[in-house]
């Protein structure tokens, strides 16, 4: 019962990373894109930055966790 459950979150947490990696890529390209086209459109570049900041942070970092109490579980 246990080995379900965790299987069923680690195999979620896979899908939203590699969802992730693939809207991150997105952003990038359309960075590059920016950059390379308007060159002079520093306002959407800082926008995509801050929205891949956003993501890394959020998903890769794990933040939550440096603020859970002791009593949640970190698995």
């Amino acid at each position: 019962m246990m080995d379900e459950k965790y299987e069923a979150k680690k195999k979620e947490a896979y899908r939203v990373g590699v969802v992730i990696i693939i809207l991150l890529a997105m952003f990038t390209l359309g960075e590059f894109w920016i950059g390379a086209v308007a060159h002079t459109w520093w306002a959407p570049l800082m926008l995509v930055a801050i929205l891949k900041a956003f993501f890394v942070l959020r998903d890769y970092m794990h933040l939550p966790r440096l603020f859970a109490g002791d009593e949640e579980e970190h698995a």
